[in-house]
């Protein structure tokens, strides 16, 4: 087979695969909302699904799904990506970055918090994570340090989303808004 026609079969496939991802994280992302509650306070469930409504919890139901999707697109694509690291990285920075902003910026205009603005801003988040990363990975190889950094950063936020739903830190981040506690333990500083 041709190796240009290889690399155009790869780039449609990893497309695919980011149309998909799409609609999977948001899939997941939706169900982990509701995980918790629905496993009667499983603590293990707690370390990557909402545990109350803090804006951390929200995007922790939007990141580890994407965790999730991105093991799969490793497995689909037989690791041969060689920036699939750094496009993860990037992913997440973009939906963390996009709910956070966006909730922050709507709520301070309209002094209170819609759902459906909440909603549509996880989807929003996911969309654009989807396309950084796609075009992460259709970009040229990297450097080797920066995807070995990537992955090693990646791991980090993983363990920051389980660490701080079990002890998080006083910021408004992390306070449930219902309940003006926080974390898993319902913690009142």
């Amino acid at each position: 087979m041709d190796c240009k026609l290889e690399k155009e079969n790869e780039l449609k496939l990893i497309k695919t695969l980011s149309i998909i991802g799409f609609f999977v994280i948001v899939f997941l992302g939706t169900l982990l909302h509701f995980a918790y509650d629905f496993f009667n306070n499983n603590l293990f469930i707690a370390s990557f699904s909402a545990v109350n409504e803090s804006v951390w919890e929200h995007l922790k139901i939007a990141v580890m799904p994407t965790f999730v999707w991105t093991i799969i697109e490793l497995i689909v694509l037989k690791y041969r990506q060689d920036n699939l690291w750094s496009s993860l990285l990037l992913k997440i920075i973009t939906i963390m970055s996009i709910i956070t902003l966006g909730y922050y910026g709507y709520t301070y205009i309209l002094e209170k918090h819609f759902l459906l603005i909440d909603i549509l801003l996880f989807c929003i988040a996911i969309l654009f994570g989807q396309i950084v990363a796609f075009k992460e990975i259709k970009a040229k190889k990297i450097n080797i340090n920066y995807e070995e950094i990537s992955k090693y950063l990646v791991l980090i936020i993983f363990l920051m989303f389980v660490f701080f739903t079990f002890l998080p830190p006083k910021l408004d981040l992390f306070k449930d808004e219902v309940t003006s506690t926080y974390g898993v333990f319902k913690l009142e500083y």
